[in-house]
């Protein structure tokens, strides 16, 4: 193209820069003529007219869009066209209007630029551009921008003048004119009311109502003239108010759902509207409670829909969910004044408390628009975890006073986590776990406790139970027992005690024999009273009565006796160590207790108390001849079992100084081990206190023993020991001088000098009481083989008598001759019976049953003696056969007890139980070699241990040693003072008895040596000289011993009364057994010479 044209299209944009250049100040003029005459319009009529809120509201949205529109269509337009924002106008149009301004131009402007926009190649480009030259300069002379001129503004102008000159003439006649007026059409939502002569003043200070809620509106009117009747008018609708006052009123609206707008009127004047804004109330709709008990309670998570009062375990935790409308802040209030905040969440509100008290809660709702308000109030109740409840019931073991037996009960509200029992003595707590189920709420248990094993523990025990629960949250609360006293008694309390209670016991036993001789005096004198007729039978029934009275007092005591007894054995047997056979005959005195009321003397009782109802003098006759066999035979009983029991009590005390003897003697050796090791002299120097009043205590413990033994009807031969007892006292006081002197070889040398004394008085004790045991129970072994070999004697003579009364006639005068071999009958019974209380004394293998065997045995005599003098010779042969019916029952029954008494006297000295008396016939040769022997192996053992340097247990072996000698002494004793041997014999045993002393005398001194294994042969060598002189003067005298023989062997002939006249001797041969040895076998040689005189 050529430069003109460029000049050209330079011409031609500058053109329409100019030309939007005028349209853009055109149109600003036109929208502000426009705008502010609608504006000044609009503002006068709402200023006198007071427009409606719909009528203001569409002038003030058409004022808004008209000036948009007019702003857009005048202003942004051509604005948008300058900046080449829009597209300008073509080339076309610009030539148009500059035709219009430049006619000359035509239409050259236009053929210009078509010109340019050829593309055709037919033409030549030359001459388009020569053609295009040539216009050009045809309108070079033109410019194109004067054809846009701004005068053409002035008419425009004039009117915006115009309009604004009205506007500021208003504005300054009335400025309330645009003060006022355009702010009621901007606020069109506000109701604006033409002035009144008198005003509508609001009263409420707030108009905001929650949802559902009553609200009252209240108005006062003010002014000149006050309307008499006021109209709310809300949404359109006119409410008549209620005048509560001169010049107030009120309207309550019932429930406010919706936002409410209003005005008041008095159907002339209305005050301006009012909008009564809706606020959203909250509330809670659901809610949900979850229960999480402690997990040690065992209960399950419960959960609850809208239940707000809950009983709950103490440190349960509850969560609630509460779900709602409105909502933003809920809390919970509890009785402590704590507020609890809800966390809220996408399900609602979530709330988690943990309860130890019982607690009232309030729930609080609110929003932003509102206030807290109370929505729900519940209480919880929180059932406190009780302490644990403990009941025991405690019995003491009737036979070990020491072991108790528990039941317990135990109780709780989930469970438990401990069970214990506790004791304490000396200030020391121990604790035993006891089983238990951790989840039974309710459950017994039962416990055993032994206070035997606190080994060497006295004073009193203190001692409970406790039980735990599991309550975690409070630490295991605990709940304890009643809390039980135990007292161990030491030895001088056990002593004391069983003094006193022995006491009792025997004042008791006599007290029952007394009572059961002032029933047989009251028997004998209601025999007596029967037989005068002058007694009436009511008089005879009281009798009765007051014996039965007797009698169940009797039966009373005799029962607190058992128990007594039964009790201090336990009570002994428990508290101190008691030898097994001191236990045994424990046992067979209480079985003898329990034998004295027999069912036969219940019978007769019962059969004697119906007189009492139905007195039968026949009756009575019979029953009291029967029970005075019976009270008899239970008062023997009662004098027996007193005897056995003072015995028993003898050899009780002296084997518990025995025991307590050996005790002391190994205590005393572990002291001599002490000193050595360099010990505290403080503690051993007070053990040896303790051991000196021991010492006392048991020297007087022995003198008790030998007291109550005289008192015995046959008493053991014991010595004091007081030699021995000074001897250990004088030694534990050199031993304390050497301890207080700090010579701890001498001190040690002492102890175990105390040691070996005490052994050895201990071993002295032990073997002479084995010996008066071993030597009773020979001599009841022989009397009870004298007592079986008479009844059965007396057997033979019953069953002779009946014999022969069998086949006699009632007048044959061989009668008077049966009458008395029947009653020499009699008499010999009452000999065996009377021996065989004696016997039973002293020997419990003799039991009840043999004494009601006795009693059978004597009535049926005593009816047999009557029914043959009245010649009742039937009915005496029937008694007759009872009489040897009960002999024979009687024979078995001791010849049991026998049985038994060979077998424990085999027990306890295996071989001697074939010698029935060591101071007899060869048996005691035989018995006295076997001593020698085994005295003569005891001696080479200790001197062998003397050679090989080991003499443990040397001093036990002297005092074993030493016992055998003396045992040996006295069976040679014994032999030589029964008289029958020979002075031969008896110079022998003379002279073993000085050869035994002499080697008692060095074990004294402890001087062991060989000389005395030959002194032994010796002694050996004398013995068997001994029994040889013995064989051979017997064989030469000849001797038959005829009376014994016949008393022992051949008891048929003893009884032969028809052939001796003299029953006297009968009578003190029978009787002869209570005599010892020695005086026994006297006093048979002076029956046999008067025999022969």
């Amino acid at each position: 193209m050529t430069e003109n044209f460029n000049i050209l299209v330079h011409k031609l944009n500058a053109f329409r820069t100019k030309y939007y250049s005028f349209k853009l100040l055109k149109g600003i003029i036109i929208t502000l003529f426009f705008l502010l005459a609608l504006f000044t319009v609009f503002s006068l009529v709402e200023y006198f007219v007071y427009l409606s809120s719909e009528i203001r509201k569409i002038l003030f949205f058409g004022f808004v869009i008209f000036s948009g529109l007019l702003t857009v269509q005048f202003v942004f337009v051509p604005l948008f066209r300058l900046l080449h924002i829009l597209k300008p106008i073509d080339v076309k149009t610009s030539s148009a209007i500059i035709q219009r301004y430049f006619p000359k131009v035509e239409d050259k402007l236009l053929n210009i630029i078509e010109l340019s926009n050829i593309e055709d190649t037919s033409y030549s480009n030359d001459i388009v551009l020569a053609s295009i030259d040539q216009k050009i300069d045809e309108l070079s002379v033109f410019d194109f921008k004067q054809a846009v001129q701004y005068k053409n503004l002035k008419i425009v102008l004039f009117y915006f003048l115009v309009s604004l000159l009205v506007t500021v003439s208003v504005f300054v006649v009335n400025r309330s004119v645009f003060a006022t007026a355009p702010q009621r059409i901007i606020h069109y939502n506000t109701q604006y009311v033409k002035p009144a002569p008198f005003e509508f003043n609001l009263v409420n200070q707030s108009l905001r109502a929650r949802k559902g809620d009553s609200f009252t509106i209240k108005v006062e009117v003010s002014g000149d003239e006050l309307p008499e009747i006021v109209y709310i008018n809300i949404e359109g609708n006119n409410y008549l108010m209620k005048s509560s006052a001169a010049g107030f009123f009120e309207f309550e609206m019932a429930s406010v759902i919706n936002p409410v707008k209003f005005y008041f009127t008095d159907l002339k004047y209305n005050s301006d509207s009012y909008s009564l804004q809706l606020l959203p109330k909250p509330g809670i709709n659901h809610f949900d409670v979850i229960v999480s008990p402690p997990s040690y309670t065992g209960l399950p998570v419960l959960e609850h829909e809208n239940v707000g009062d809950l009983q709950v375990p103490h440190g349960t935790i509850v969560k609630w969910n509460f779900q709602g409308i409105d909502i933003d802040t809920l809390y919970l209030n509890f009785s402590d004044s704590v507020n609890v905040g809800a966390a809220q969440n996408l399900l609602g509100f979530e709330v988690e408390k943990q309860f130890f008290k019982a607690s009232a809660y309030h729930v609080y709702i609110k929003n932003n628009l509102t206030e807290p308000e109370l929505a729900l109030s519940y209480g919880v109740d929180v059932l406190p975890d009780l302490y644990p409840e403990i009941k025991i019931v405690q019995i003491q073991d009737s036979l070990k006073m020491t072991r108790f037996f528990f039941k317990g009960e135990i109780g709780d509200d989930y469970g438990f986590s401990g069970l214990n029992f506790h004791y304490n003595i000396n200030n020391a707590d121990s604790a035993i776990a006891i089983p238990f189920v951790k989840n039974l709420n309710d459950q017994d248990f039962y416990f055993s406790f032994d206070f035997a094993d606190l080994e060497k523990q006295t004073g009193a025990v203190s001692y409970y139970f406790s039980v735990s629960d599991n309550d975690v949250l409070n630490k295991f609360k605990t709940t304890t027992s009643d809390n039980f006293v135990f007292n161990i008694p030491d030895k001088e309390e056990v002593a004391s005690s069983d003094k006193e209670q022995f006491k009792n016991l025997e004042k008791m036993l006599q007290e029952s024999e007394q009572l059961t001789r002032d029933i047989q005096k009251d028997l004998e004198n209601l025999q007596l009273k029967n037989m005068d007729t002058n007694v009436s039978d009511w008089e005879k029934s009281q009798m009765v009565n007051q014996i039965l009275s007797k009698q169940s007092a009797l039966e009373n005591l005799y029962e607190k006796i058992k128990q007594d007894n039964q009790k201090l054995n336990n009570y002994l047997d428990s508290f101190s160590e008691q030898n097994e056979e001191i236990k045994e005959k424990q046992k067979q005195i209480e079985e003898l207790f329990n034998e004295v009321f027999t069912d036969e003397l219940k019978k007769l009782l019962e059969e004697f108390q119906n007189l009492a109802e139905e007195f039968d003098n026949k009756k009575l006759n019979e029953l009291t001849r029967q029970m005075n066999f019976t009270y008899e035979d239970l008062q023997k009983q009662l004098d027996k079992n007193l005897e056995m029991l003072r015995k028993m009590k003898v050899e009780q005390k002296l084997q518990n100084v025995i025991d307590e003897m050996n005790r002391m003697a190994e205590e005393e050796s572990k002291m001599a081990e002490d000193v050595s090791n360099k010990a505290e002299h403080d503690k051993i120097e007070e053990k040896l206190n303790e051991h000196k009043k021991e010492l006392e205590n048991l020297r007087n413990e022995i003198q008790d023993a030998l007291q109550m033994n005289k008192e015995l009807e046959k008493p053991m031969n014991f010595d004091d020991f007081d030699e021995e007892f000074d001897d250990i006292q004088k030694s534990m006081e050199e031993s304390q001088s050497d301890l207080q002197k700090n010579n701890r070889k001498k001190s040690a040398s002492g102890f175990k000098e105390n040691s070996e004394k005490m052994q050895n008085t201990a071993f002295a004790m032990q073997q002479m009481l084995n010996s008066n045991t071993k030597k009773q129970n020979m001599e009841n072994i022989q009397n009870l083989r004298q007592i079986l070999s008479n009844l059965v004697y007396l057997s033979f003579q019953q069953e002779s008598v009946l014999d022969d009364l069998s086949d006699i006639h009632s007048i044959d005068p061989k009668l008077n001759e049966l009458n008395l071999q029947q009653r020499r009958i009699k008499d010999q019974s009452q000999i065996v019976k009377d021996s065989l209380y004696a016997l039973s004394k002293r020997t419990p293998q003799i039991t009840s049953l043999v004494n009601n065997e006795l009693i059978t045995m004597e009535l049926n005599l005593d009816k047999a003696m009557d029914e043959m003098t009245e010649g009742l010779y039937p009915k005496a042969r029937a008694s007759q056969q009872f009489v040897m019916t009960a002999s024979n029952n009687l024979a078995l029954m001791l010849d049991e007890a026998l049985q038994n008494l060979e077998k424990q006297m085999a027990n306890a000295q295996p071989g001697d139980q074939q010698c029935e008396n060591p101071g007899q016939g060869q048996s005691g040769m035989n018995l006295l070699k076997q001593q020698s022997e085994s005295i003569k192996q005891q001696l080479e053992q200790m001197i062998q241990q003397m050679k090989n340097g080991s003499p443990q247990n040397m001093n036990q072996q002297m005092g074993q040693s030493l016992m055998q000698h003396e045992m040996m002494q006295q069976m040679l004793r014994e032999i030589m003072n029964n008289g029958s041997v020979g002075s031969g014999t008896r110079k022998a045993l003379q002279e073993i008895d000085d050869m035994l002393e002499q080697n008692r005398r060095q074990l004294v001194n402890k001087n062991v040596h060989a000389n005395m294994i030959n002194r032994q042969n010796l002694i050996t060598t004398r013995l068997l000289e001994a029994e040889k002189a013995e064989l051979q003067r017997e064989f030469e005298d000849e001797r038959e011993s005829r009376s014994a023989e016949e008393f022992h062997s051949n008891p048929a002939e003893f009884f032969e009364y028809e052939i001796r006249d003299n029953s006297t001797l009968e009578y003190l041969n029978r009787d002869s057994h209570r005599l010892n040895n020695f005086y026994n076998k006297k006093y048979k040689q002076y029956l046999n010479n008067m025999q022969k005189d």
